[in-house]
């Protein structure tokens, strides 16, 4: 008997059944095989497939491929487009769906032509919009009706093409700003013509879409709309919930949806919410539209993470199925783990945005900050965990995410392992970010790693200062030093002129340093970012909400290490509660509790007095003491994480896991 009744129960789809109410979202991964010319778009394959097909083995009912392109017009959003209208890609598609249906899980595919969220850059193609509004980088050209007529043949080529390749069900992309939400929305819809003004006409092109890929799919392929259901426009300009839910009503009408996918928000930041943003935010919305319809089966989506508060949604009748993309990311076994009763050991989406979206918006390939298999399940994916091929007595220093990671993948291969920590917490600078407002959720990165390595019998010794003769002593076979980073106020940056004249001050100190104390700071702080990241911005929201008097400056425009998503959320916050944002802006010098700040632009001087506390936020340098004085002195050792080089928490983790991996 399952602890989630409702979440494992079946779900009827059209002419399909879900084995339950779980389904993996589409969302862009750039594991598309590339085109044999770069630039141009390429086709789903394996590499995409073996992606989707180790979340159907972790159990999800329906998984939804995608988005693939329909029309050339919009096949250059993103690097590495897939394509769907060329009959080309019918043998790509079937290397995709052959591993989820395998799995027993139905396979889906998202056609979406993106409209004004476009770009022409390499393709020198105009961008189509439904009107001439702009919606992206660069203003779009209003379809004209024989363009529109074309579109929905292409729409329609694409889902013959989805069909022919072992898709079991097609979804529509009708949010997100994409062109049917454009045709949707007032906002976006300034037509005069058959497909402007009324409703009636805003969803003459989406009907239109419906209409001719239910005909070219068939009646035994389930046909859907990923719908919006609320532009969140609180100006009344946009739709509403209500809205959505009259389109819905609408369509079901129509007799043109098997099921609806509802999601909020409009093109550009507020797609992909970070973790400053509450778990099921959607969740009214997919309510609205589900208590205008009759039969049709409703989605819902947008930061829904544990079970429970799935099987909540279900169980309450605010949706029929409920939609995981970052929560399936980070683990693919979420479904299998809830139905099995170890939803405690199921490792959580922190919403930290930094490999999945930050990379796509970098044009790279999605990873995961906490589960390093991501977009390498050939070589790391399920079933390639071998079994040590000799038992080791491993000592890991460090019990931060790299040296969580590598005790418990290594005694998961059959180690003995020991793990020493210096504090009487494991964690390591985890526990440092997780004080930040608004970043709580992050601390799953060291607490998920605590409790695997309980589950595979790790001993942990905490409290221990680790040195040569201590480790020595244990006669280990290997060693794994995580020792982390040392935080400074001194190391060079790329954006600052290291050091600052004047940081030899006793008031001058370290990110790290402040947040341990941050409670005597003093009245007025300054920070100095010169790494563009979170932890100068958390701490001057930290302290902003204390009442301190707090400027932050960098040398930046922006915080350009933090994705688009954390930063227009960790911003805005801080400036509300009270944050001197100061981009553009460096520290030229720090006198007798005062300072100067140089506009960089205008090369204009500014001195702040009356300041109690300087805090510089730089690159700290790795922590390599005790690495150096055991090389040579055991037969095997690894350094991971700070440890190399102080950098971000994905490539601890990915350090650590593999290190865990090659002993």
């Amino acid at each position: 008997m399952t602890a989630y009744p409702h979440l494992f129960s079946p779900l009827r789809i059209g002419p399909l059944e879900s084995r339950n109410r779980v389904v993996c979202g589409a969302h862009f991964t750039m594991f598309t095989e590339p085109s044999g010319t770069w630039g141009e778009p390429g086709f789903f394959g394996e590499r995409y497939g073996r992606y989707l097909g180790e979340r159907a083995r972790g159990g999800a009912g329906v998984i939804i491929a995608g988005q693939a392109q329909v029309h050339p017009s919009t096949a250059y959003q993103m690097l590495n487009n897939a394509i769907a209208w060329d009959e080309a890609a019918i043998p790509h598609f079937a290397r995709v769906t052959a591993p989820i249906r395998a799995q027993g899980a139905l396979a889906f595919l998202q056609l979406a032509h993106n409209g004004g969220v476009n770009r022409g850059t390499w393709s020198k193609l105009p961008v189509w919009a439904a009107s001439g509004v702009a919606n992206h980088l660069e203003p779009p050209k209003a379809l004209e009706t024989h363009e529109i007529r074309e579109l929905v043949e292409y729409f329609a080529r694409s889902a013959r093409n989805a069909v022919a390749g072992g898709f079991d069900g097609i979804e529509l992309h009708g949010a997100h700003g994409y062109l049917i939400h454009e045709f949707l929305s007032p906002r976006s819809n300034r037509r005069s013509d058959e497909y402007g003004g009324s409703l009636e006409n805003r969803m003459r092109f989406c009907v239109q879409v419906l209409e001719a890929v239910r005909a070219a799919a068939g009646s035994g392929v389930a046909v859907g709309l990923r719908l919006v259901g609320d532009e969140e426009q609180r100006d009344g300009t946009g739709l509403t919930a209500e809205d959505a839910a009259e389109i819905g009503a609408r369509l079901e009408a129509l007799g043109l949806v098997d099921f609806l996918d509802v999601s909020v928000g409009i093109s550009g930041a507020g797609m992909v919410r970070p973790m400053y943003a509450p778990h099921g935010l959607g969740v009214y919305a997919a309510a609205t539209v589900k208590r205008a319809l009759r039969h049709t089966p409703v989605f819902t989506v947008h930061r829904i993470l544990l079970p429970e508060e799935a099987e909540g949604i279900l169980a309450r009748g605010e949706a029929d199925a409920v939609t995981l993309v970052r929560a399936l990311i980070a683990d693919p076994e979420w479904p299998a783990k809830a139905r099995a009763g170890a939803a405690d050991t199921i490792r959580r989406c922190t919403g930290t945005n930094q490999g999945c979206y930050g990379n796509l918006l970098q044009g790279l390939p999605v990873t995961c900050v906490t589960n390093p298999e991501v977009g390498r399940e050939d070589v790391l994916g399920a079933g390639t965990l071998a079994p040590a091929a000799r038992r080791k007595r491993v000592v890991v220093v460090g019990g931060g995410p790299a040296g969580l990671e590598a005790a418990w993948v290594a005694a998961a291969r059959g180690h003995r392992v020991t793990l020493l920590e210096r504090h009487d917490r494991l964690g390591g600078k985890i526990r440092l970010a997780e004080r930040l407002p608004g970043r709580a959720e992050i601390g799953d990165f060291a607490d998920w790693r605590a409790a695997e390595c309980g589950r595979h019998g790790v001993e942990i010794r905490l409290g221990v200062i680790a040195t040569t003769d201590t480790v020595l002593a244990l006669a280990p076979d290997a060693v794994v030093i995580a020792t982390g980073g040392i935080a400074c106020t001194d190391a060079a940056s790329k954006a600052h002129p290291m050091p600052v004249p004047g940081s030899d001050r006793d008031w001058v100190i370290d990110h790290e340093r402040a947040l341990l104390g941050v409670h005597g700071l003093g009245a007025r702080v300054v920070i100095l970012d010169a790494v563009g990241h979170i932890e100068a911005i958390g701490l001057g929201h930290l302290l902003a909400t204390m009442g301190t008097d707090v400027t932050v400056a960098t040398p930046l425009p922006t915080p350009v290490l933090l994705d688009a998503e954390t930063a227009a959320a960790a911003l805005p916050l801080a400036v509300r509660a009270g944050m001197r944002w100061r981009p553009s802006t460096a520290l030229a010098a720090i006198g007798d509790h005062e300072v100067t700040l140089v506009d960089v632009l205008g090369q204009r001087p500014e001195t702040v007095r009356d300041v109690d506390t300087v805090v510089i936020r730089t690159h700290g340098v790795p922590d390599v003491a005790l690495y150096e004085s055991l090389r040579g002195r055991v037969p095997e050792l690894v350094r991971v994480g700070d440890a190399v080089a102080v950098r971000f928490a994905d490539r601890a983790i990915f350090d650590g896991h593999m290190a865990g991996r090659s002993l």
